[in-house]
């Protein structure tokens, strides 16, 4: 009998974890999408400034240079006026942010709390799973997320796409921020089941130009494990006419690699851009493996020239799009702590095909003979180190 109720209570919990991640589209929202660093943070300073009663801010990297500090002002300015600032930065993305820069948020009454500090013990864990999140939302009606962090370089040296959503979905944001918040505080500053609920500004009152339907996702090592990838392989086998996908580091799954192969087979027009140069050695070998394995496909590779493309984007067809935090790498999809929207606007989906377009323009297309013949023996040999990389990841 012991052993049945056991059955039963994980049986209950496994349905109880399954019901609080299934992902639902809230129709009330509209969006904008933001294009460069000095677009994403003069929306982020705006939403930040006209905070009155919460700010949730969750990010992988917050940097100690002059956005970061404007950011960390206006955080502590709010803090001081009575709103309700709270901050999860990653320990790892963060490691040169100083214990002063941290200081002066919680003198100021900011709620701060790092992700997963690395300590001796839990190395391994602390270097695998990592909050890569890029979370603010601002009184339960205004969010934002996307693949910017917070730091000077966003604003000349990398090209990245953020999106900027008003209305329903904003709360769906906030749970994402509320269970780390509680994941990580265990006991202490727990939030409570009333402001979780709670709908601290009526969204009938935000200037919501048209009812866009958005999907909000959020994946990681814990419930949540890859809802993202299942997301992103239901749209790919789904896609009739085509499939244009920016990401800076191109690792995925073999589930994902045959979700793409299917949908060139179908003669979809599947694209990705990538960037020239990765910011990490070892992913951009492993890259270069794969890049010959989808060109063999039919799959259309543009490397980006200028600046690094850091942006995570993906449309499908004329009515889907994606924006947010998650790379196509095992990393993103199977480690980290991510989240995605998932947008059903052919208007989002047309801005982002210009957007895609005018990268185009600064890349050079992939020619898989012209890899077979010229690249060197260094860089095949690169290239079977990033396939081992892959595989042990």
């Amino acid at each position: 009998m012991g052993k049945v109720k056991i059955f039963k209570k994980r049986k209950f919990q496994r349905e109880q974890r399954e019901q609080n991640f299934k992902l639902s589209t809230s129709s009330n929202n509209s969006v904008k999408l933001l294009l460069d660093g000095a677009e994403t943070f003069a929306a982020i300073t705006e939403a930040l400034s006209n905070a009155q009663h919460r700010i949730n801010l969750e990010y992988f990297i917050f940097s100690d240079d002059e956005i970061g500090r404007k950011i960390k002002n206006i955080l502590s300015e709010r803090a001081k006026s009575g709103v309700k600032v709270r901050v999860i930065f990653d320990a790892l993305g963060s490691w040169r942010l100083g214990r002063n820069f941290i200081s002066d948020l919680r003198n100021a009454g900011v709620n701060v709390h790092v992700f997963l500090p690395p300590k001796l013990f839990n190395l391994r864990l602390s270097l695998t799973h990592r909050d890569h999140r890029k979370i603010i939302t601002v009184d339960g009606h205004t969010g934002l997320l996307g693949g910017l962090n917070i730091g000077d370089v966003y604003l000349k040296r990398w090209r990245d796409t953020h999106l900027q959503i008003k209305g329903e979905a904003v709360a769906e944001l906030d749970r994402i921020f509320f269970r780390m918040w509680d994941r990580l505080n265990l006991k202490k500053n727990k939030i409570t089941p009333e402001e979780l609920n709670s709908k601290i500004i009526d969204i009938s009152n935000i200037n919501i130009n048209n009812s866009v339907p958005v999907k909000i996702a959020a994946s990681g090592p814990n419930e949540e494990f890859r809802i993202i990838a299942d997301e992103y392989i239901k749209i790919i086998s789904n896609a009739k006419n085509r499939l244009w996908i920016t990401t800076p580091y191109l690792v995925p799954d073999e589930k994902l690699l045959n979700a793409l192969y299917l949908a060139a087979s179908k003669n979809v027009d599947v694209r990705i851009i990538i960037p020239f140069k990765a910011n990490h050695t070892l992913v951009s070998w492993a890259s270069q493996y794969n890049i010959d394995r989808l060109l063999e496909h039919g799959i259309r590779i543009f490397v980006y020239q200028d600046r690094f493309i850091h942006a995570k984007t993906l449309i499908s067809d004329e009515n889907i799009a994606s924006v947010g935090t998650t790379n196509l790498d095992m990393r993103s999809l199977e480690m980290n702590y991510e989240v995605q929207a998932f947008v059903y606007s052919a208007k989002l989906v047309a801005e982002l095909e210009n957007a895609f377009l005018n990268d185009l323009r600064h890349c050079s297309e992939e020619k898989l003979n012209d890899r077979l013949k010229n690249r060197s023996l260094l860089q095949k040999l690169q290239a079977k180190i990033g396939k081992f990389w892959s595989a042990v990841l």
